[in-house]
């Protein structure tokens, strides 16, 4: 690539992102952007900015324990190797999927304008690609920088944020790369005729392979963590430190380690010897990256054509660009043609969505959590394994039910272009709302009930204070949540949905793929919302729901049997109570739904 079409390609980026944010800044003279850009301002600056101003070393301490975060939990050397090993294993992970899931065919994901103006121009196709892959490693910048606000508050670390900055980049790179080059390189042996399932078979087995060999090459003692007298997570801990170090594993997750080296070192002398192994890696893959995608360079045409394609039926029908295309799959179940309509929602939306999300693969999940945990009881190792799976778990339940309904859009959120055609359905607004509802509540509830099941089977209460949290009490505390989840996950939903009929212009710009201070104010406007109203939610039914376990503590009924039938009735309680909330919810979003004007709120 000559100097002259570095510098026009350069310029073309830079004046890209000078609009980019031309245009973000002239949003701000509309009051709903301005709000919201000043909380997602203010929220950068109170959590992460202003860490910046104290360094580690400043940082004060606890004056009542004298608790010092960075003296404290600073990484040490084989907490270091710990952090390492585990890294290594979930990028090892990762990748494998890479080249084990569905994949369409690969392309550099050339924009529409790029391949109108930049393909006919006299610039080579090695040129675009580098062009390409170079943009793409300043998007990883950025998503580096991010990074390194949250982690430069982990004192315990070490390094500074400059080398959490870079060592992020490397992750970052490495995995854009690598997901290029192996796109590409699927896309050659689908075209000699590798079927995806003997691609996957050959790639399982060769992960497979060199995972046995390892416990095959390990001392016979050291092939499972030798539980004794010391705390069960540092012997697992070391057991997979030497696990991860004997070959042929520690060859295959050498490329791992270098990745991560960067981001781990210790102190500038360690970031600077782990440069050269993780550069070596980079450069290595952009050499692969760029070597296959000449090869394929006609598939970026071929991608720009069915873009335009797509514009043009999206025109046509109404759809939004961008959305899409629908492909042709068998129903998530038999929808008869009469019965109620809520349920024709329910099928349409599960469309929507990924196809994993079935009954079918819900209690293959299931019984996949059965037997697993049905091992780790009878196995010496589970002693270990127990309880940070049960935390895991616990830790999973909780994000889903506060984080999943941001994610689970197959509602209004994803309708909000077909209200006009929503309500011209001969049925009132809350049955509108209703059905709308169903898909997500079904998803997430699906996920909590799997990690209730993880939990009440892996869950194994120590000490003399949680000796009244015997099995048949765990399995009817796990039974009493499983039915509340449905309608408490329909009471977290109602915050969105509700926001998609009060604010559809602030709920639009979130739908945008460009991002800004004003679409993570807004976003995070809503997350609050949320919450409060959950927990405002949650207090009258908390306040019923103990009023059983009152009773049974006044008549002096400690007994299992006791026990157990209170918590049961209180599940029943907290259930009546929040479903009657969701009811009133769902009348008086429908009630808006029948007065929305979709034209005249989104009228600027």
């Amino acid at each position: 690539m000559n100097a002259s079409i570095l510098r026009a390609l350069l310029y073309l980026r830079l004046t890209s992102a000078r609009n980019w944010l031309g245009s973000r800044l002239r949003r701000l003279r509309q009051p709903k952007y301005l709000f919201g850009a000043i909380v997602g301002v203010a929220y950068f600056y109170f959590f992460f900015i202003r860490s910046f101003s104290s360094p580690r070393h400043a940082r004060p301490t606890n004056p009542l324990t004298g608790f010092d975060p960075a003296a404290t939990f600073t990484l040490a050397p084989d907490s270091l190797a710990v952090a390492t090993a585990i890294g290594a294993l979930l990028l090892l992970v990762i990748f494998t999927v890479m080249w084990v899931v569905p994949a369409p065919r690969a392309t550099l994901g050339f924009t529409e304008a790029e391949i109108a103006f930049l393909f006919p121009a006299p610039v080579t196709r090695r040129a675009l690609v580098h062009f390409r892959l170079v943009s793409s490693q300043l998007r990883s910048l950025v998503g580096a920088a991010l990074m390194m606000l949250f982690t430069n508050r982990w004192s315990f670390l070490g390094g500074n944020a400059v080398t959490h900055a870079v060592g992020w980049w490397f992750i970052f790179s490495a995995l854009n790369l690598h997901f290029h080059g192996a796109g590409f390189t699927l896309t050659r042996l689908v075209d000699l005729g590798v079927g995806p399932w003997r691609r996957r078979l050959l790639v399982a087995a060769t992960v497979g392979a060199v995972i046995v060999a390892t416990f095959l090459q390990a001392p016979a003692g050291s092939r499972g963590p030798d539980l004794g007298t010391e705390p069960a997570f540092a012997l697992l801990a070391q057991w997979v430190v030497d696990l991860t170090q004997t070959a042929p594993l520690a060859w295959l997750l050498w490329p791992f380690r270098a990745v991560l080296g960067p981001f781990l070192a210790p102190d500038v002398s360690a970031f600077l010897a782990a440069l050269g192994p993780a550069l070596l890696l980079i450069v290595l893959h952009y050499l692969w990256v760029v070597r296959s995608a000449v090869a394929f360079e006609e598939a970026a045409i071929d991608e720009a054509a069915r873009k335009s394609e797509r514009r043009e039926g999206a025109e046509t029908s109404g759809r939004r660009f961008g959305d899409r295309s629908p492909r042709s799959r068998p129903g998530p179940f038999a929808l008869s043609g009469a019965g109620r309509p809520e349920f024709a929602f329910l099928w349409k939306n599960l469309l929507s969505t990924w196809p994993y999300f079935t009954g079918r693969i819900l209690l293959l999940v299931a019984t996949g959590i059965v037997l697993g945990a049905t091992w780790l009881q009878r196995s010496p190792a589970g002693l270990a394994l127990r309880p940070g799976i049960a935390t895991a778990a616990a830790a999973f339940a909780l994000y889903t039910l506060i984080v999943g309904p941001q994610f689970a859009r197959q509602d209004l959120r994803n309708d909000l272009g077909n209200v006009d055609l929503l309500k011209a359905y001969p049925l009132p607004g809350w049955q509108i709302i209703l059905g709308e509802l169903l898909a997500p509540t079904a998803i997430l509830a699906g996920l909590l009930w799997l990690a209730i099941l993880t939990l009440a089977l892996t869950l194994e209460p120590a000490g003399r204070n949680w000796a009244w949290l015997t099995p048949p009490i765990r399995v009817a505390a796990s039974l009493g949540l499983g039915a509340i989840v449905p309608a408490l996950v329909s009471l977290q939903l109602l915050v969105p949905n509700a926001a998609v009929l009060l604010f559809p212009g602030w709920f639009q710009t979130t739908r945008s793929r460009g991002g800004g201070p004003e679409v993570v104010g807004q976003r995070m406007i809503f997350f609050f919302a949320q919450t409060l109203t959950m927990v405002l939610a949650l207090i009258p039914a908390l306040l019923i729901g103990a009023v059983p376990f009152a009773i049974a503590s006044f008549a002096g009924l400690q007994s299992t049997p006791a026990l157990v039938a209170a918590t049961l009735v209180a599940s029943g309680l907290v259930l009546i109570v929040l479903l009657a909330e969701v009811a009133a919810g769902v009348r008086l979003l429908g009630a808006r739904f029948e007065r929305l004007d979709l034209s005249a709120e989104l009228r600027p």
